[in-house]
Parts: C-alpha cells; sequence; structure tokens
C-alpha cells in the first residue's frame, strides 16, 4: 500500500495550518525543505491541492519514491526525524496592542448599545469545547470554524454558535466586538480597519479594555468531532 508523501519550501510552512487536524500526518525538515507523509493516495481534499508543493511523490513499504504516474522508483526516502503535524504547527491567536491614541488622534473606547447584531463568535475553554462536541448534532458543528491558542482559550466563528460559556462577540467589517458594546464614536471602525490594513480572511478580536488581537483565517479549521479531539494545548 502507497501513501503520497509532499514536499514544501520552508517559506510555505504558514500554509500546512489547512492540514494540521488532518490524523496521521507526520512531517520532517531536511534542509530549506518541508516533507508530509501519510497522506492516503487517493484523497480528493481541497486543502491539499491548494498547498504550494515542489513535488509529490508516492512511498511503497520499502519505502521507495514513485513520481505520480511512474511505475520505476525516482529516490528512496531518506532518513529524517518525523513528527505529529500537529505539534509541528502550533496555531495560535497573536496578540497585538492597539495604539492609545492613533495618530494622537483618537482613544479606542467601547461603549454600551441598545441594539446589538447577532452573534458570530464566542471564546471559551477547550474543555468547553470538546464537552459540546462531544454531542454536538454535526450539522451544528458543520457551520463552525475554530482557533486555539496556547493559553487554552479556544474562538469558535460561525452561527449559530454553540450554547457554551463563554464571551461572545459579533462581527462588524472583520472586527469582532464584545456583544452588546460598540465603538465610541461608531465611525471610528473605519479608521481602524484603515489602519491595521485588514486582509480579507483575518479577523481582529478587541476585548472590552480596547487591546486587540489579529487572526489570521489560517489560524482557523472546519470544526468536526476528529479535528476538536485532537486538539491539545500547547
Amino acid at each position: 500500500m502507497k501513501e503520497m508523501i509532499i514536499v514544501l519550501s520552508m517559506a510555505d510552512i504558514s500554509a500546512l495550518g489547512s492540514i494540521r487536524t488532518w490524523p496521521g500526518l507526520r512531517v520532517a525538515i531536511a534542509g530549506d525543505d518541508i516533507w508530509v507523509r501519510g497522506i492516503p493516495p487517493d484523497t480528493t481534499q481541497t486543502q491539499l491541492h491548494k498547498l504550494p508543493a515542489k513535488r509529490t511523490f508516492l512511498a511503497d513499504m520499502q519505502e521507495r519514491l514513485f513520481l505520480p504516474g511512474k511505475h520505476t522508483p525516482h529516490d528512496t526516502l531518506k532518513k529524517m526525524s518525523w513528527e505529529a503535524i500537529a505539534s509541528f504547527i502550533k496555531v495560535e491567536l497573536p496578540v497585538s496592542a492597539m495604539p492609545a491614541t492613533p495618530n494622537n488622534r483618537y482613544t479606542v473606547r467601547l461603549s454600551p448599545v441598545t441594539h446589538t447584531a447577532e452573534p458570530f463568535a464566542i471564546l471559551t475553554t477547550l474543555q468547553h469545547w470538546k464537552t459540546y462536541a462531544d454531542t454536538a448534532p454535526l450539522i451544528r458543528l458543520q457551520r463552525l470554524s475554530f482557533a486555539v491558542c496556547e493559553t487554552g482559550e479556544v474562538l469558535v466563528i460561525g452561527t449559530p454558535l454553540p450554547p457554551i460559556p463563554g464571551n461572545v462577540f459579533t462581527l462588524q467589517d472583520h472586527i469582532l466586538l464584545p456583544a452588546g458594546y460598540d465603538f465610541d464614536p461608531p465611525a471610528i471602525v473605519q479608521f481602524i480597519s484603515s489602519v491595521t490594513k485588514t486582509e480579507s480572511d483575518t479577523l481582529l478580536l478587541f476585548h472590552m479594555d480596547a487591546q486587540w488581537e489579529k487572526i489570521p483565517g489560517t489560524s482557523f479549521v472546519r470544526a468536526s468531532r476528529s479535528a476538536i479531539r485532537l486538539t491539545n494545548t500547547f
């Protein structure tokens, strides 16, 4: 039985975030390359085909490497130090700090509002998230994605949100605000978006004290029971 092995440049290491929850994947570094093995040869997962792979091989039980469609070995897999992809690629929420007076004109403040949008995200603990996932209907999980930080907190996004303890946030122009709060004045949201140059798949999460975290889209994985069970703190 063969397995697929892909080789990526070290410069593309962040691309592995999209497959870090796949069970059985192992990763090794050789020079400036990253080798990933344990991929089923017949996989049709779109995440795999989007990876910027430099080379793709099929390996047999003797660890001989074959180019796709070829029946003659191209090379033999060299000895490398392999580790699980989940421990090799650590998903985290990088913390930033919003300047207190950007351009010496604004101080970021949050104030309560009477009307709020539908909740879009919840910041909870990994234990609460795992407990919910064990019995949650699959149709509910399929509408959610999540990212995990080293402290054990989990940010879950999507609708409807799971009924678990945590801090709830609404979404406004790629910015997550505590539910029931808005910027004071509200128009400052446009200024913040321009200053931080938020990418289309990146979220800015604001806390009650106006501190914020920039969360790239690559930090999120689609919610599934297997993905959640395999997630651990670091």
